[in-house]
């Protein structure tokens, strides 16, 4: 009885479809193109994947065609890769004896550096945008919206780049054509803004699962580092497309993880004190890589103009300069991954690892900073190991026993580094337990980037991709796109009517208050509405706890060091002072005056964003220029 209600429901539908199609090309007097759009746009309302399981199937797509790019992607670069730099060693070793290396290879990665140049100048028409900013920039401006050709763009430049020895990696451009993909089949099937963003999230995640073989941290990269969203609504898709990727990418490339290690546990529980100083030395390494590759290629830039020099050939210079470098150190090359096997197993020179640590942020500058292409995920890793590694060395020889071999400080490095860069803990926590597959040693790893993180955060406030979308007034704040919140005043948002006292009010009202209302915060102002601070629970429990001495008024017990807003703030800058404090209601306060206005509670702030982010539609900038009015 089913199977015929579904057989007639969809010869119903077909019918409908059909009657729709005859009756519009009957009347219709526009082209045929326009014609073909309309009709299917009208297919599109009958499929109405915007459903829950339809789009579950359209993410389930999205993964199968991010991971079939993903393979090609990756065999295109070792291809390219292995043909043009066999046996390539490195410059003052016995094993160098072709000398008419030295002229030649400088010369392929600036020959790819000219492809990449042409190409973006006479194709693609544009200049490069920076890989992830630009994505993260498409999440919170433009609805997801990313140009529909970009996918292609981007792969071709990125194997050229990377396959030629650009300094970049392989992992971030792939995540970003991903996404790519995902939007443009958002785009294509006509999704809702709030779909197309959560198809970019799934191709994201799938590009990233599947070159590094980590569906678990392809998706927390998405969730936490792209989109900002853990609902389950976004979630599901995310993780579907994620599986998907990555059950394809290992039917081609081996389920195997991507670095092969020995099994490496916490000697000590002393040994967190050296994991807590290699978090730190992570954090400041990772400030270190970020200012140094944004002051070279802002240096590239003023050169590029002082000097007129045409846009397309600015790739090819990057690329030469990167090739002499290369001839010296040629683990700087963005394809390959020797040096981090080594230093996982110990077997790293000195000379190599400071060389590495030292140039990579420079290589990778050089190439992509030029307008190569390439990403910063196989950088920072480099980075962070040869840190790791050498780190491990010295701990190891001075305290044998109560500590690891150099190989696990390479691989808790390597991930501290990576988090320092990305502020992004729990993502890189979970690929480096994936990509590795030592769960042992996941404890110090925890350890070491959340410390990074955060010492990263507090020596320099910008991510890599946070100090692009920043130059760009895309505001960014821990996950949460902040550039339309920078529109909204916070008097839209506060609440006019709250429990508030004088400063002379007796404590004794204040407690009475306290049981017979919900509110757990009380605003103190002057007779004349001056603000002067809050009494909050804290002070209640010591009221409550030590009980009042007689007389006691509210400016006896008031808190008056506290975070307020201005009439002036925008909501922007109150969300931000919600994830960095414990502070769940702040005073909104007349600058000239300081009286007090409102109050604006956390769950009200966050909730009529969330809103305002709905009600966006399809035009962001229409909604800035209203507010701006």
């Amino acid at each position: 009885m089913s199977r015929l209600f579904v057989k007639n429901r969809l010869r119903r539908r077909i019918v409908v479809l059909t009657y729709i199609l005859l009756r519009k090309s009957r009347y219709f007097k526009g082209t045929s193109r326009q014609f073909l759009r309309m009709t299917w746009a009208s297919f599109l309302a009958q499929l109405n994947l915007n459903q829950d399981l339809p789009f579950l199937l359209v993410a389930v797509f999205v993964g199968l065609v991010t991971g079939y790019v993903a393979v090609i992607f990756h065999d295109a670069i070792k291809i390219i890769s292995s043909y043009l730099f066999y046996g390539t060693t490195a410059l003052g070793l016995p094993t160098f004896n072709n000398y008419l290396r030295i002229f030649l290879l400088p010369l392929i990665p600036a020959l790819g550096g000219l492809i990449v140049g042409l190409y973006n100048t006479f194709v693609v028409k544009a200049r490069p945008e920076h890989g992830l900013p630009s994505v993260i920039k498409a999440v919170a401006q433009k609805n997801g919206k990313i140009p529909t050709k970009n996918w292609i763009h981007k792969t071709i430049t990125s194997v050229v780049s990377i396959g030629t020895g650009g300094g970049g990696g392989r992992e971030a451009p792939i995540a970003q054509v991903g996404a790519s993909i995902g939007s443009t089949i958002a785009q294509l099937l006509k999704f809702s803004p709030g779909r197309t963003r959560t198809l970019l999230g799934c191709g994201a995640a799938a590009g990233l699962a599947a070159v590094f073989n980590a569906p678990i941290g392809g998706v927390m990269f998405a969730v936490e580092v792209i989109l900002g969203d853990f609902s389950v609504k976004t979630f599901s898709p995310i993780v579907v497309a994620a599986v998907v990727g990555t059950v394809l990418s290992r039917s081609y490339l081996g389920s195997y993880p991507t670095f092969l290690v020995t099994k490496y546990s916490l000697v000590s529980d002393t040994e967190l004190v050296f994991y807590f100083i290699l978090g730190v030395l992570a954090g400041l390494s990772a400030v270190l890589f970020i200012r140094t590759f944004y002051i070279i290629e802002e240096h590239i830039q003023k050169i590029e103009k002082r000097f007129r020099i045409p846009a397309w050939s600015m790739p090819a210079i990057g690329g030469l300069l990167c090739g002499f470098i290369c001839i010296w150190v040629p683990e700087l090359y963005g394809f390959s991954y020797e040096v981090i096997d080594r230093a996982l197993t110990g077997q790293e020179s000195w000379t190599n690892m400071i060389a590495v640590y030292l140039l990579k942020p420079v290589v990778v500058a050089l190439t992509v900073g030029s307008g190569g292409a390439g990403g910063m995920f196989a950088p920072t890793m480099k980075m962070g190991a040869m840190l790791g590694g050498m780190f491990g060395k010295v701990v190891n020889t001075l305290f044998p026993t109560i500590t690891a071999a150099s190989g696990a400080y390479a691989l808790v490095g390597m991930g501290a580094v990576t988090a320092g860069i990305m502020r992004a803990p729990l993502t890189v926590i979970l690929i480096l337990f994936e990509v590795t597959g030592q769960y042992e040693i996941v404890l110090p790893i925890m350890f070491a980037a959340v410390t990074s993180a955060l010492v990263a955060r507090l020596a320099y406030p910008y991510t890599m991709e946070t100090y692009v979308l920043e130059k760009e007034n895309v505001r960014v704040g821990f996950g949460i796109a902040l550039t339309i919140a920078g529109n909204i005043s916070v008097l839209e948002v506060m609440q006019r009517k709250f429990v508030k006292f004088f400063d002379v009010t007796k404590v004794e009202t204040i407690i009475d208050a306290f049981h017979n209302t919900r509110d757990s915060h009380f605003f103190i102002t002057t007779p004349e509405g001056s603000f002067i601070g809050i009494i909050g629970l804290d002070e209640m429990s010591l009221v409550l706890k030590d009980g009042i001495f007689p007389g006691m008024i509210a400016d006896d017990l008031v808190k008056k060091n506290v975070t307020v807003l201005y009439d002036t703030s925008k909501l922007d800058e109150a969300l931000k002072i919600f994830e960095i404090s414990e502070y769940s209601t702040l005073p909104v306060v007349e600058h000239q005056s300081g009286k007090l206005l409102g109050i604006l509670k956390q769950d009200e702030a966050f909730s009529y964003y969330r809103k305002q982010m709905n009600l966006i539609g399809e035009d962001t900038g229409e909604l800035v220029k209203q507010r701006a009015i």
